[in-house]
């Protein structure tokens, strides 16, 4: 006897737990999870291994408009809650635990919740940023003068979403 090292199975796993090439089951849950090998008979079959905390956002990139309410942050995976921190431009590389990260994506919602009240209980989605969808717009794209995204978006464009021209600058704009 042997045993057989892979990536995708614990290094205790005998032989016949290593799944074949022909075998046309999916190696990774949609959350991400790594599958458990069970045997059963000569045969080896792969259960999916669901981990709770994915729950809010499965399947999917994790954003702020995912969330209801500040305690749906409380059950986000610390990768979760990286990914909202990176896809808003926020600096997480000093964070340590996972509260710190939790505190950072409760201020940014927080955040965001403040300047959706602003421009209106409600905002709709014709009025979201195009890139991020979760800031209002109130950015100008300047040669081409189109708004369609918020302002942290905008800076970091290099040509327009809409028309494909350079920007040269995005100025926020302040709406009544």
């Amino acid at each position: 006897w042997f045993w057989v090292s892979s990536p995708r199975l614990p290094a205790t796993a005998p032989p016949e737990a290593v799944p074949q090439e022909d075998d046309q089951v999916s190696l990774r849950s949609s959350a991400g999870a790594p599958p458990a090998a069970t045997q059963s008979g000569s045969a080896s079959a792969l259960i999916q291994v669901w981990d709770g905390e994915e729950a809010p956002v499965s399947g999917r990139r994790a954003s702020l408009s995912d969330l209801s309410g500040p305690e749906d942050i409380e059950v986000l995976s610390v990768r979760q809650l990286k990914e909202i921190l990176a896809r808003n431009f926020v600096d997480y590389k000093g964070c340590c635990e996972k509260w710190e990260l939790m505190e950072r994506v409760t201020r940014l919602y927080q955040d965001q919740q403040n300047l959706l009240g602003e421009y209106g209980a409600g905002a709709q989605e014709e009025d979201l940023c195009r890139i991020c969808m979760d800031s209002p717009i109130d950015c100008v794209l300047l040669e081409c003068g189109h708004m369609t995204t918020c302002t942290k978006c905008g800076k970091r464009m290099s040509e327009c979403p809409i028309c494909r021209q350079f920007v040269v600058r995005a100025v926020h704009v302040f709406r009544p």
